[in-house]
Parts: C-alpha cells; sequence; structure tokens
C-alpha cells in the first residue's frame, strides 16, 4: 500500500516554550494485567506501556521509552512525579542524560493529578468490554482495550490544555485524527482478514477469521488482529467486517477461558 504521511506542524513558539516537560508517572492493574501510564503537564499526553512482569528492569525500559519518545519530539523530561513505590528507579531515572529529577510521594501519600487520569482510563476500558458480546476477554484483546482506550483520549484537547484547538497527540507527533486509519474498525469487530493479495490457485484459504485490536499504526493503515485459530496478533491491510455468529463469540470465550467474566481494576 502507499505510505501516505500528512502532518500537521505544532508552532515552534509552542515547542520552545513548554520544551521542559512534567512528568507524572504509575501502575495499575486490569485483571491483574500490569500497566505503566505517564501523564505530562500541560501537554497533558499519555503513554500506556503493558508490562510483562513488575521487575524494575522492566519499569524502567517502559520509562526509557517514553523518555526517548519525547527527547524525538523535541521535548526533555525534567522532573518525574510518582509514589514512593518508584524509589527503586529514583537512581535508574536519574542517571539518563540530561537527568530528570525525580520527586517522590510520601509513604501513604499519592500523585493526584495521574490517580484521576487512571480513573478514566478504567471508565473508558470499562465502557469498551461492555460494547463486547464476549463473557470473557482474551489477554491480548484486553490489552488492546486498555491501549485503544488511552490513544483515542489523546486524540482529543484536553479541558485546562495550552493548545484547545490541538490534541496532544497531535503536538506529541504530528497526526491527527483519521477515520480510515483509526475509526474503520470497533475494536472487538469480526472480520474475515485476506491473507493474501496476490492471485494464486493453490487450495489455501484466502481469509481467516479474526477479531480486531486496533491500528497497528504504521502509515500505510494497517490493523492489528487476533487471528481466531491461533488467538495470536496479526497485521492484514485488507479485510471484510461481517456479523458476528455465535460460533465465533464462543471461540473468543474459549480464548479468554482463563480470565475472569468481571473486570478487576486494582493499583
Amino acid at each position: 500500500m502507499p505510505v501516505v504521511r500528512d502532518l500537521v506542524k505544532v508552532p515552534k513558539e509552542f515547542m520552545k516554550l513548554h520544551k521542559d516537560v512534567f512528568l507524572t508517572a504509575d501502575l495499575f492493574f486490569v485483571n491483574k494485567i500490569p500497566f505503566f501510564l505517564t501523564l505530562s503537564h500541560v501537554i497533558y499526553f499519555m503513554a500506556v506501556n503493558h508490562l510483562h512482569d513488575l521487575k524494575v528492569e522492566s519499569i524502567f525500559k517502559a520509562f526509557k521509552e517514553i523518555y526517548v519518545y519525547y527527547l524525538h519530539r523535541g521535548f526533555r523530561i525534567v522532573t518525574v512525579h510518582a509514589d514512593a513505590e518508584f524509589e527503586p528507579l529514583k537512581l535508574m531515572i536519574e542517571a539518563l542524560p540530561g537527568g530528570p529529577r525525580v520527586n517522590l510521594a510520601s509513604k501513604g501519600e499519592h500523585v493526584p493529578e495521574i490517580e484521576r487520569r487512571i480513573r478514566v482510563v478504567k471508565e473508558r476500558t470499562r465502557s469498551a468490554r461492555h460494547a463486547m458480546p464476549f463473557t470473557r476477554i482474551p489477554k491480548l484483546l484486553m490489552i488492546h482495550t486498555v491501549i485503544k482506550s488511552v490513544k483515542l483520549l489523546n486524540y482529543f484537547p484536553p479541558k485546562g490544555g495550552i493548545l484547545d484547538s490541538i490534541s496532544p497527540m497531535t503536538i506529541m507527533s504530528g497526526e491527527t485524527l483519521d477515520y480510515k486509519k483509526h475509526l474503520s474498525l470497533q475494536i472487538g469487530e469480526y472480520c474475515q482478514v485476506h491473507e493474501e493479495d496476490t492471485p494464486r490457485n493453490s487450495q489455501i484459504a484466502r481469509t481467516k477469521g479474526a477479531i480486531a485490536l486496533g491500528p497497528s499504526g504504521n502509515l500505510q493503515g494497517g490493523y492489528q488482529f487476533m487471528a481466531l485459530d491461533t488467538g495470536k496478533k496479526i497485521t492484514r491491510y485488507s479485510w471484510d467486517a461481517i456479523p458476528m455468529p455465535d460460533t465465533v463469540i464462543a471461540r473468543v470465550n474459549e480464548l479468554g477461558r482463563d480470565q475472569p467474566e468481571q473486570l478487576v481494576f486494582t493499583d
């Protein structure tokens, strides 16, 4: 597919005025799946990372990815505000180039800005989950439901932000919300994805059943799916959205048999 890149330019004056970023960070869990969420002041950009475990190295790796992402956009994280639980990360973060200062809340205290934003993410995740016809949500689908909830929040200018006409996502990437790229499929929607675009004469099936997970993020406009036969993530560029039969619902419930029926949120 052709690569199209149509980015919005953010005023240089804004970038220069707000190049120093104050960041808040915290962890939360959905069905015992850990996520690392950060929120920047003024810009109000949220970044979420799914964590495979709660080792210090894994959390630091997630933070470093975010730190580098801000640097590439011309911003520099100068202060990180987090709970006292992040004490093991303090020296590792402050040793990064530019040395962001880590400000830890006292024991028993919390960081209200990030706590409030986590509640919003949970509300959006709960809403997306209840729009799906499944009784159990596979872990892969749950992870992408959280990630997409955060991404969609970033596409709209927040109340109290510096620019009321430019979203946090546009400030950080230059991208704007595009229906074909970001909204043509709802998360959890059933599709028959096309396996190949080139003509062939073999008896191998040309499509397979899959559940939409969200845009892949590449410039070609591909989508990520959960394949119903393997339960694994795949990326495809062509598909047909069709009504969901009971057999597909049963298959998704089977893939999520190790997950609880109701969402469980913890901090």
